[in-house]
């Protein structure tokens, strides 16, 4: 039995009916698309096609709507997939932002908008503002952080000068 993908309108025309089992079997045709068994919702009505829902990667957004574009009857698409990379981009710009954050660059990670943060932060404050920047997102679905904590610790160079490192490097300077 095949994944089912696509929600559907109940109350459509015949006309509508009939060009959204057009749709569904285009997009469930397209390999990159089914294989991440995403869930969209597809709304119809007099040619005009709404696609939603979240898809792995900008190129499958793109491709949805210009498969969707291309079928008979179909006017225009209003493409409101989110692709994680807006995900990813989003999470960054705010982080970006922020004083605290930005600096400690966590790396951010996407999956159908359940955002992931890994890395190390100075203090438990920053990990504490880096899942309140990323869950204040739009884009975002939840959150799950992976922050680990790492204290900087003073290093001192055989030349005399003080330099900032990991504690967990300080076994190796």
């Amino acid at each position: 039995m095949a994944h089912e993908i696509i929600r559907l309108d109940d109350d459509l025309t015949d006309a509508d009916r009939h060009l959204l089992e057009l749709i569904r079997r285009t997009l469930l045709n397209y390999e990159p698309l089914r294989a991440t068994r995403p869930i969209l919702d597809v709304s119809i009505g007099q040619g005009l096609v709404h696609l939603q829902g979240r898809v792995r990667t900008s190129a499958i957004k793109e491709v949805a709507e210009l498969l969707v574009l291309q079928l008979n009857g179909v006017r225009a698409v209003r493409n409101d997939l989110v692709a994680d990379p807006e995900v990813v981009r989003a999470v960054a710009d705010a982080f970006g932002g922020d004083p605290e954050v930005g600096p400690a660059c966590p790396i951010v990670e996407s999956r159908d908008g359940v955002v992931i943060l890994v890395g190390d932060v100075p203090s438990e404050g920053v990990a504490r503002r880096a899942f309140e920047l990323a869950s204040a997102v739009p884009l975002v679905a939840s959150v799950t952080s992976h922050l680990q904590v790492t204290v900087p610790a003073s290093v001192h160079a055989t030349n005399g000068a003080v330099a900032i490192a990991p504690a967990d490097a300080r076994g190796s300077a």
